[in-house]
């Protein structure tokens, strides 16, 4: 049985470590998912995420209750992929193009086949151009779009206004389009 958020910070900040289980099973499946879209790196996901929630307990003593438990670890999860994404682009890794995997990536130019199978394409390029966004409109369309999190919730963990999560929510589908149309940068939205 889910345990109350108040609940769980009363027996966390008492040092019980069961109680600690039952937040990382509450929350296991909302880290690995805004992990996982958000460094676009699968192989590292699940270390990430444990990463998240060693963070998570190491700041419990620290934590005012000022927002949503959920908020919070929203925002320690974004920080640590924001840092990881900082790290990650000198070890960037290049693929040869006569690759034989090359061949096999969906292409977004899709010619006398279903809509549902250009769909498809469609969703698997957006995918894959998600993690190349510029980072404040990664974050702002992966929590409203893939988390459904209101505009009010993505600002407190943004740590900014309202009208600013809209102008990214803009700004990054804008992006994405110019992207998805072949384009190579919008030099106006970084």
């Amino acid at each position: 049985m889910p345990l109350s958020d108040e609940e769980l910070l009363r027996r966390l900040k008492r040092g019980d470590s069961t109680a600690f289980a039952v937040l990382v099973d509450q929350y296991k499946g909302l880290v690995l998912n805004l992990v996982s879209r958000m460094s676009g790196n699968v192989d590292s996901t699940e270390d990430l995420a444990q990463e998240v929630f060693l963070r998570v307990w190491k700041g419990v003593p620290t934590f005012r209750g000022e927002s949503k438990l959920s908020t919070w670890i929203y925002r320690i999860a974004l920080n640590l992929c924001i840092a990881e994404g900082k790290t990650a682009r000198g070890r960037a890794q290049f693929m040869p193009l006569d690759d034989p995997g090359l061949a096999s990536q969906p292409q977004l130019q899709v010619e006398e086949e279903s809509s549902y199978a250009a769909e498809v394409v469609l969703k698997q390029r957006m995918r894959d151009l998600i993690p190349k966004m510029p980072e404040k409109y990664r974050i702002a369309i992966t929590l409203y779009y893939l988390k459904d999190l209101s505009y009010l919730e993505i600002g407190e963990i943004m740590d900014v206004p309202m009208g600013t999560v809209k102008s990214y929510l803009f700004r990054g589908k804008a992006w994405l389009r110019e992207q998805l149309m072949g384009h190579e940068k919008l030099e106006g939205l970084r």
